[in-house]
């Protein structure tokens, strides 16, 4: 493991107990709509703060790495996406569904989404060929919805 990702491991402990601290200040039952799109949006801010610091590693380092097109998309980001999205269609649709959560259940959501975003940050999506792979630090990827024609 590299030191970025052994910050991450500490940072998602950190999350984690600061979740199971949090939680009495939280009002329960709370609607199934709201928890989905807490979770989606800690997964996608999770993200944001690997991506900067991804950034900001980069610039000091100044690699002049040549970026590549890809026709791909972050997993991370389509799993996070797709959650504030499930959360729009469940505020449309007007669910009235409640969810009470106890301090373990709300603790392990939290460690859960976050170490999913750990497991999953270098994953992309490619659609032509359909495929899911590794793409170590993808962020010098160029997305391509079509191929460049030469």
């Amino acid at each position: 493991m590299t030191r970025a990702e052994w910050i991450e491991v500490v940072a998602i402990g950190s999350g984690a107990a600061f979740a199971w601290l949090a939680w009495p200040h939280i009002s329960f039952p709370m609607p199934l709509w709201q928890i989905v799109l807490g979770l989606s949006a800690l997964l996608l801010a999770q993200s944001l703060v690997r991506d900067v610091a991804i950034l900001l590693r980069r610039q000091r380092a100044e690699t002049g790495q040549p970026r590549k097109e890809a026709q791909c998309f972050c997993l991370e980001s389509t799993v996070g996406t797709t959650g504030v999205l499930t959360a729009a269609l469940l505020v449309f649709l007007g669910s009235a569904t409640k969810v009470t959560l106890s301090r373990w259940e709300f603790f392990l959501a939290v460690a859960g989404i976050l170490l999913l975003g750990l497991l999953i940050k270098d994953l992309v999506i490619s659609w032509n060929p359909f495929a899911v792979r590794c793409e170590k630090d993808h962020l010098n990827l160029i997305v391509r919805w079509k191929p460049k024609s030469k």
